[in-house]
């Protein structure tokens, strides 16, 4: 037998599996950690100063923020759960659930227009300037938001995998192992036939006219004692 047993595969993928839960888990806490930052910022400007800076978190751009706090605390909660119980579809509800995050972040991209429109309505006169340039961008927590989702349904994925694979073995492991306990009992307990069973047991054949299952010569001896 050599020490490469079922055992050792089965050990290592449970291992990865474990460190993608903990990823998705990390991911969702990310995700949910961002959203107090900011989302969305305009700037209105004159020759390269900044005039007015106006910024967005994502409690601010609701309901995505809200959303995506709620999400990515349901991810960690999740990922404990398939941890300890190991089912399919609590993966899948762990890419679903990073999709959504993904989504949301995804969807405010454009919150920084409304601001860029609002500050560009106002009187040139108020900042001393000619022309004055309103610009709006994505904050980076909206984006750090969106990443953590996508690593979230990578992260599903990946222990989908990883449990079907640990599944098959063990059940590859199994059937192995029941296919042996049935071939060793069978041959040790299989009747044995032929003259070697007679050798075996001591039990010669029976003589005609003698005791079933007695020894002839001996027999024969007894007849002409008698």
């Amino acid at each position: 037998m050599s020490g490469r047993g079922p055992s050792g595969p089965s050990a290592g993928v449970a291992r990865w599996s474990d460190r993608a839960l903990a990823l998705c888990a990390l991911a969702g806490l990310i995700a949910a950690a961002s959203v107090p930052r900011t989302w969305a910022r305009a700037t209105l400007s004159d020759r390269g100063s900044a005039l007015l800076v106006v910024s967005r978190s994502g409690w601010q751009l609701r309901p995505a923020g809200p959303l995506v706090v709620a999400f990515g605390l349901l991810t960690a909660l999740v990922c404990v759960l398939a941890h300890r119980r190991g089912r399919a579809a609590l993966g899948a509800l762990l890419a679903l659930l990073g999709a959504a995050v993904t989504g949301l972040a995804l969807s405010r991209l454009h919150a920084a227009d409304p601001l860029v429109h609002t500050i560009g309505r106002l009187r040139i006169g108020t900042f001393q300037t000619d022309e004055p340039v309103a610009a709006g961008t994505a904050g980076a927590g909206l984006w750090v938001a969106a990443v953590a989702g996508i690593v979230v349904v990578l992260a599903a994925a990946g222990w989908l995998q990883l449990t079907r694979r640990a599944a098959a073995a063990a059940q590859a492991s199994t059937a192995g192992g029941w296919a042996g306990s049935v071939g060793a009992t069978q041959a040790g307990f299989a009747p044995v036939s032929g003259p070697a069973s007679a050798e075996v047991s001591g039990v010669g054949p029976a003589a005609p006219g003698g005791i079933p299952g007695g020894n002839g010569a001996a027999e024969r001896g007894v007849d002409h004692g008698l």
